[in-house]
């Protein structure tokens, strides 16, 4: 069994200089823990609570700063000088692609590996604008790639995105956080829509947003992904701190082995595709 992880999705928080307005705004999140959430982390505390050798992470972009996200990769340079890792920036998928180039330059930075922005419930009919398969093309372009983070029992907008992947084979996208499965039948419909795109992957990771799912059906969501993506596809990740809604970090990893059936598995979901995926 490998003792070494990559973990594919962490938040840093710099609350002193950061805007983070979903956070620390007039109208903050309502999650349990949240000033445990919200406390300042380095790099080698939280490895001091893994488990596991952190051998490499991806730092997922946070609002430190949306209106020159440059300037969260440069404080990430600063904060995790000496790890490994690298990270994914902000940039509007439906802005005009004039603008949506701009910003990609502007993003230049030797960590960066791709982009998120978050469209999920209602916000979801932005990846249906016609801007988005030019910009989804620059990214290509650029070996960038695009961290879709929305509903995909919204089969609509998932078979939307199954088009842009058969668009564009050398777009390599990254489904966050399980897609958010709610509704379980509609999920796996997204789910095997999504899992016949090879240029798709997914992360097992999220689970506390989404506390209406028992552990029985996380762990079936987990064997639905695994049955259509295969290992090679799918990475675990903790989505710290944003666990601490309701676990610890080791808990999480320590959770994420359990589901593991032999190491070959645990290997794969832990750290190779990770690495393969991200370059990390």
């Amino acid at each position: 069994m490998s003792e070494r992880i990559i973990d594919p999705h962490v938040h840093f928080f710099n609350l002193a200089q950061g805007q983070y307005d979903w956070l620390q705004g007039s109208n903050p999140v309502s999650w349990p823990n949240l000033a445990t959430i919200k406390a300042p982390m380095t790099a080698v505390q939280l490895q001091q609570q893994a488990q596991f050798e952190l051998a490499g992470l991806v730092h997922i972009e946070a609002g430190f700063d949306n209106q020159q996200p440059i300037n969260e990769l440069r404080w990430l340079a600063k904060h995790l000088a000496g790890h490994n890792y690298k990270a994914i920036s902000f940039a509007p998928i439906d802005s005009p692609p004039n603008d949506f180039n701009n910003a990609i330059t502007a993003l230049s930075h030797p960590s960066l590996v791709g982009i998120r922005d978050i469209t999920e419930g209602t916000d979801a009919v932005r990846l249906s604008n016609s801007h988005c398969l030019e910009n989804l093309a620059l990214l290509s372009s650029h070996q960038l790639i695009f961290e879709a983070q929305f509903n995909i029992e919204n089969l609509a907008i998932t078979q939307q995105i199954v088009n842009y992947c058969r668009q564009l084979p050398h777009l390599q996208i990254v489904i966050n956080h399980a897609g958010l499965p709610n509704d379980l039948p509609q999920w796996q419909q997204g789910i095997s829509q999504l899992a016949k795109i090879a240029n798709c992957r997914i992360k097992f990771s999220g689970f506390e947003l989404l506390p209406a799912l028992t552990q029985t059906q996380q762990q079936q969501c987990f064997d639905f992904i695994i049955k259509r993506f295969g290992i090679q596809r799918v990475m675990f990740a903790s989505n710290f701190p944003v666990c601490q809604i309701n676990t610890s970090y080791q808990q999480c990893w320590q959770s994420h082995f359990k589901r593991c059936t032999s190491d070959n598995m645990w290997s794969q979901l832990s750290y190779k595709n990770a690495q393969h995926c991200y370059q990390v």
